[in-house]
């Protein structure tokens, strides 16, 4: 009987055992995933920097690397700021200069490839340029300069002819006007000539009755102006 009695002190000792064993399992893997991720993350990031840091460096190496690479799909932009990449020597630091301006710098990855963002870039041109400076200290040539026209600035848009609410004999009009010179022009979806001073001047094919005509005219930044008017045709 005491040895029976002994056994079942044993069994609820082993039972609080595995409750707190359970409940301690449980707060850890809570823990791994609240806060253990992020960490790992960390702890990753670190780790290849640390790998990129510790990579030996050739003090013998007295080669300047290749000038880097400046790479933009576009030439203009409303956008004020830029995500500005390219490629480089890997492991080397890109330096970046907008106007003659530090603008950033960053190391190249594995592939060369690197990224500076955001860039900031002031109203009207705006010149990039990068070098590249390796572990062993040898700075590269400029890059190619990379040239960006940011502009939040609508086209200016002035219709002579036709007048809204103006009625014409017949299935034609002539449409003219002033707009900012290289703009890309449509009159209902159909590419209109802008000279280099900007004036337009064209006829309409028109259909009996009321015609709403859509004028608009985008920059090369992508900024627009859209204007509309109704003509009325009469036989």
């Amino acid at each position: 009987m005491y040895r029976s009695r002994l056994q079942r002190v044993e069994e609820k000792r082993n039972m609080r055992r595995a409750t707190v064993l359970s409940l301690g399992t449980i707060l850890i893997i809570v823990a791994v995933i609240v806060l253990g991720i992020p960490l790992l993350i960390r702890m990753a990031v670190f780790l290849g920097d640390l790998k990129s840091s510790s990579r030996p460096v050739d003090k013998n190496d007295l080669i300047p690397p290749v000038p880097p690479s400046i790479s933009l799909p576009y030439d203009a932009t409303n956008s004020a700021t830029q995500t500005v990449g390219g490629s480089a020597e890997r492991g080397s630091s890109v330096w970046l200069t907008l106007n003659g301006e530090s603008s950033g710098d960053v190391v190249a990855a594995e592939d060369g490839g690197w990224s500076i963002s955001p860039v900031r870039l002031v109203g009207g041109d705006n010149k990039l340029s990068a070098v590249a400076i390796d572990q062993g200290g040898n700075k590269s040539a400029p890059s190619s300069e990379v040239d960006i026209y940011y502009s939040q600035q609508p086209p200016q848009l002035d219709i002579f002819a036709p007048a809204d609410n103006q009625q014409v004999s017949g299935t034609t009009v002539e449409i003219s006007g002033t707009t900012t010179a290289s703009v890309k022009l449509t009159v209902n979806g159909r590419l209109i000539i802008v000279n280099s001073e900007g004036k337009f001047s064209t006829q309409f094919n028109l259909t009996s009755g009321d015609n709403a005509l859509v004028f608009i005219a985008v920059d090369r930044a992508g900024n627009l102006t859209r204007a509309e008017l109704t003509v009325t045709s009469t036989p």
